[in-house]
């Protein structure tokens, strides 16, 4: 595949190492978000990790600033730990920092001011905490006002496809003020009715499933798919084309 990329596309595809990183690079994916136990969601990857993927990978990495498994309303013990680890993933490098927290189903203004405060010149981006929020307008809001760059959202819904949408009600409410990115079952066969609508990045996880649905390799359950990654790298690269 040739030729430049249509004006403002981005394929962020979700990694949990090195490994897969430069897999999902080599399909042309054009940043990572860099998590570790995929499985439960992603959680906070090592230090160490997220060095050798900022040094060895050729694009944009984030990484995902999540404390543990469950639910995204964040104690005082679990703010001490994402202040550490945001000031500590922001001097490795990273092009943006990953997380969300919610308190009674609203944005919770006083941890995302706190974590904020860690990351310096990093992109703030707010995960798919997003899709439980009661109020998805203003809670996008309420985003921008805080500061952050971009965040992850499939309308609400199971997959991005079904809320697309509110994907694209939403992008026109932030008239540029932050940048949409479609998250949740993104496939290369579903990219062109979100293309359609605006959408200009995605988020996926390229996860390798059976036809069934059911995750394959018991053993190795979180690596990336290179096929699909560049499945979905060709339909959006394609998009338009006669």
């Amino acid at each position: 595949m040739d030729g430049k990329w249509p004006a403002g596309v981005e394929v962020e595809i979700a990694v949990a190492g090195l490994s897969d990183g430069l897999a999902a690079v080599a399909r042309r994916a054009t940043r990572l978000e860099l998590s570790s136990a995929l499985a439960v969601g992603g959680l906070t990857p090592s230090l160490g990790l997220t060095r050798r993927v900022v040094a060895e990978c050729s694009v944009p990495v984030v990484a995902l600033l999540r404390t543990r498994p469950g639910g995204f309303e964040v104690d005082p013990t679990d703010l001490r730990v994402l202040e550490a680890d945001a000031a500590l993933l922001a001097g490795a490098g990273v092009e943006g920092v990953a997380f969300g927290a919610l308190r009674n189903g609203r944005v919770d203004h006083a941890v995302c001011r706190a974590v904020l405060r860690q990351l310096g010149s990093c992109k703030a981006i707010f995960h798919r905490a997003f899709d439980r929020l009661a109020d998805h307008a203003g809670g996008l809001d309420e985003l921008i006002d805080l500061g952050f760059a971009r965040v992850l959202t499939s309308g609400g819904c199971v997959t991005a496809h079904d809320g697309r949408d509110t994907i694209a009600h939403l992008m026109a409410r932030a008239e540029g003020r932050i940048t949409l990115v479609a998250a949740g079952g993104v496939r290369g066969d579903k990219a062109g009715d979100l293309l359609d609508r605006g959408c200009r990045q995605f988020h996926a996880s390229c996860r390798r499933v059976s036809a069934t649905g059911v995750m394959v390799g018991d053993e190795d359950p979180e690596r990336v798919d290179p096929d699909q990654v560049a499945d979905l790298v060709r339909a959006v690269h394609g998009y338009g084309a006669v």
